[in-house]
């Protein structure tokens, strides 16, 4: 209950700073092209940011789960091909994934991750897998 809960937080974090960097309202009921575009992507962030179900994500914005397997297969598209949303996007992700730290825990875990994360970006598959087999 409480991680659904917290997920829901995160997706309406996600549609406020959505809704914030389009200046729409992406939960309005319309076709209007310029809401739902901003819609499908928030339904996709929603959905890869958060372990909700595409039923869930499509309840959260009244539609069903066909649409948001739909926005997603459409955000996934415009990644590929639109030069303007590939800039938008970095935006929207550095608005998106600002950390809020409730507890300095949290934000030593963050900071931990970063560092693995930084560490295994420079690393070679080599190195990977002898530290790997080290470590087994």
């Amino acid at each position: 209950m409480r991680h659904s809960k917290i997920c829901k937080e995160k997706t309406r974090k996600i549609i406020a700073v959505v809704n914030q960097f389009y200046g729409v309202n992406c939960l309005e009921n319309t076709r209007k092209r310029h809401i739902v575009i901003p819609r499908q992507i928030a339904m996709y962030y929603a959905y890869n940011e958060t372990n909700l179900s595409t039923t869930s994500v499509g309840l959260l914005f009244n539609k069903d789960h066909a649409t948001v397997l739909y926005a997603i297969t459409m955000v996934k598209s415009m990644m590929r091909f639109d030069p303007k949303f590939k800039k938008e996007r970095k935006e929207l992700e550095d608005e998106i994934f600002k950390v809020d730290f409730k507890t300095p825990k949290e934000f030593k875990v963050f900071q931990l991750k970063e560092e693995v994360n930084k560490i295994v970006s420079r690393m070679n598959l080599d190195k990977l897998t002898e530290l790997k087999a080290s470590l087994c």
